[in-house]
């Protein structure tokens, strides 16, 4: 049988080009899809420090006076500076009238203090530092028997442990408390402390490092604001849903980040600072959290 003349060499020869068109067509796809997908991506990682803004009506507030508090949790030794001179003057900026710090701002498994130490120090020269530990400065103290309790007064720090402390912000009574127990002590650690404390007509700011303890032990309770961390954010946090995972609450934490409406309570959870497990934050930049408290309700709410 002889060629078929209907085919041409030309018609071979047009092959290789359509090739290269299709291949070119496919590389500008990929280039595309890159620049979008990569800064995206970036971003879902991002590491940079993340100032968040939040507001709180409370009649206690004096009328047209604010209450600024800054939040801070789970550092878990990070810096960010050296030695933290970012975050320090960022908290600075913001001229706040309480610092609170939710606790686990150190590891347990590590015997250097030097982070919080020069934090706290610099921290009690922007404003009244109220510290309520967590469950890795707990194992220090209590099982290693570390003095970092002592050493936190010594900077100027009120270190609250299941007790509370009185300040007054311009004409604004305030009654600032720390929780320390997890849901397993709260009974015979915790319960006496917060029926007392419950008592007080002042604004009632109560730090407790577990959100848990708002699941029962706490879900009623007559205070003003609570403010928690450890749960890290979610570790990884998906878009109208919250956090997805954390070691202690399971799969999507009940309260992982930001703030809630309780029946008796409004609270505040820190996404946190740090991470002490070794997975990267997706969609959960290291939270520096401010909460404005005022007298007079916001017109948009």
């Amino acid at each position: 049988m002889g060629e078929n003349p209907g085919k041409s060499v030309g018609h071979y020869a047009d092959r290789p080009k359509e090739r290269r068109r299709r291949n070119l067509l496919r590389l500008c796809c990929i280039l595309f899809a890159a620049a979008i997908l990569i800064p995206w991506g970036r971003s879902l990682l991002s590491e940079e420090l993340e100032t968040t803004f939040n507001h709180l009506y409370s009649p206690k507030i004096s009328a047209g006076e604010n209450v600024r508090v800054v939040v801070l949790s789970d550092l878990h030794n990070r810096e960010f500076g050296p030695e933290n001179t970012e975050l320090t003057e960022r908290i600075s900026a913001l001229k706040p009238d309480i610092i609170a710090i939710a606790g686990d701002m150190v590891n347990a498994d590590e015997e250097s203090l030097d982070v919080i130490l020069t934090l706290c120090g610099r921290l009690v020269e922007i404003a009244p530092v109220y510290y309520s530990p967590g469950n890795h400065e707990s194992n220090l103290m209590y099982e290693k028997g570390s003095p970092l309790e002592s050493l936190l007064t010594e900077k100027g720090v009120c270190v609250l442990v299941n007790r509370a402390e009185e300040l007054t912000v311009r004409r604004t009574r305030l009654l600032i408390g720390g929780l320390t127990t997890s849901t397993d002590g709260y009974e015979e650690y915790g319960a006496a402390f917060i029926k007392e404390y419950e008592k007080s007509g002042a604004f009632k700011l109560l730090i407790a490092h577990y959100p848990s303890l708002y699941y029962e032990a706490l879900a009623e309770a007559e205070i003003d604001l609570g403010i928690c961390g450890h749960y890290h954010g979610g570790q990884f946090r998906l878009p109208w849903i919250g956090g997805l995972y954390h070691g202690d609450a399971g799969l999507f934490p009940k309260y992982s980040g930001g703030m809630y409406s309780l029946p008796g309570a409004t609270i505040f959870v820190s996404r946190g600072m740090g991470g002490h497990n070794g997975l990267p934050r997706i969609n959960n930049r290291p939270e520096l959290a401010v909460i404005d408290i005022n007298g007079m309700r916001d017109s948009r709410n």
